[in-house]
């Protein structure tokens, strides 16, 4: 528990040192992810206060390091544009951080069996993401971003963006895109669920 306070504390320190550095150099949208990403780190802590719901060190690890993979790095420095799998990776990622996470909430103040605390923690990081591609949707269409790599040409504000969308492929592009998050988000889950198994 110690050296997770400690790594929260390095990686809350570095953040800020990223924001201060982004702020030097007028790099606003950057010092903005930044800060965004350090202040999405006390959510944790904020759900054990207001909830009572304690949230164990490897899945608060992992959300640690999603929100730096999707928010600075990803949304910020462009990896989902730079890298293919970089979605994958993150879906795959908070698939298995969020069962913890919905371990986590039935396990405060129940006393049930194993198997349902374990199909609660799945289905709570599957539903997760399933509001997420809602949201990556609306988004799209209010905003008229590309979260979901609907469009084939994209313009940001780096280059254009079209390595989501083979020639030959069948589906659109924006299916095939929220189909990889569900089913690398499943393998995610499916995998934490076995490991907690064991576990509790």
């Amino acid at each position: 528990m110690k050296l997770m306070y400690l790594l929260q504390i390095i990686f809350r320190c570095t953040l800020l040192a990223l924001a201060v550095y982004h702020g030097a150099k007028r790099e606003a949208r950057f010092m903005k992810s930044a800060l965004l990403v350090f202040a999405m780190t006390f959510l944790p802590a904020l759900i054990h206060v207001i909830l009572r719901v304690e949230i164990d060190s490897f899945s608060i690890l992992i959300y640690l390091v999603i929100l730096f993979m999707t928010l600075y790095l990803g949304g910020s420095l462009g990896y989902y544009d730079r890298f293919s799998w970089w979605d994958r990776i993150t879906h795959f990622l908070s698939g298995a951080a969020f069962v913890g996470f919905g371990i986590a909430t039935i396990r405060a103040g129940s006393d049930i069996t194993k198997i349902l605390v374990i199909l609660f923690g799945f289905n709570f990081s599957i539903t997760l993401h399933v509001f997420w591609e809602v949201l990556e949707y609306v988004s799209d269409c209010v905003l008229h971003g590309n979260a979901q790599r609907w469009q084939k040409f994209h313009i940001n504000k780096n280059h254009v963006s079209n390595i989501h969308l083979s020639e030959k492929a069948i589906q659109p592009a924006g299916l095939v895109d929220t189909m990889n998050d569900f089913n690398c988000c499943i393998v995610g889950a499916v995998l934490a669920s076995a490991v907690w198994w064991f576990f509790l």
